[in-house]
């Protein structure tokens, strides 16, 4: 836990407590505070702040598969969705037709904060060799069609790519 010193000079911890409701609360306290609440049940004051929720998510980043000299495949997902499950079985099933690599980014992850922004409304989403592809669904003929014009260096950027950021300040003008 986080630790530090109050404008009065005591010391002080990042405190943080599982609500029945599911929800994680999180307060900077005295550590003499800190020990006092740790045995008894924390309500919620204007000094604490509502965070994510209790369950513990974990990081779905990484490399799926790899080989060399292939596409490369990125796939924007997050831990829990079976829509990105099903696009992923999708291109594990053409990977012998369609040699390709594929790399997880799960955007809930602290460092990939642009797209969770720019993605949050629309995973699963897929770059092909850096540029958008898709988002959503994908079919295997789908697939076997983009993967062979990156093979073959021909492949473009498609129309489309979602931006939750830039929807959400036109919502704010309106």
């Amino acid at each position: 836990p986080a630790t530090g010193r109050s404008v009065s000079g005591h010391p002080q911890r990042a405190f943080t407590k599982c609500m029945p409701s599911g929800l994680l609360y999180t307060a900077t306290i005295s550590v003499f505070a800190a020990t006092r609440l740790a045995s008894r049940p924390l309500l919620a004051g204007p000094a604490l702040r509502q965070s994510r929720g209790c369950r513990l998510m974990a990081s779905v980043s990484g490399v799926v598969y790899a080989q060399a000299d292939v596409p490369a495949v990125r796939l924007f997902t997050k831990e829990g969705c079976t829509l990105c499950d099903k696009v992923r079985d999708v291109l594990r099933g053409v990977t012998d037709r369609a040699p390709h690599s594929l790399e997880a980014v799960d955007i809930t992850d602290e460092d990939h904060a642009q797209w969770l922004a720019k993605y949050k409304y629309d995973i699963p989403v897929l770059h092909l060799d850096g540029a958008y592809w898709t988002k959503h669904r994908l079919t295997e003929e789908e697939a076997l069609e983009a993967l062979a014009e990156a093979g073959a260096g021909a492949f473009a950027a498609r129309r489309g790519e979602p931006d939750a950021e830039r929807l959400e300040r036109r919502k704010e003008e309106r």
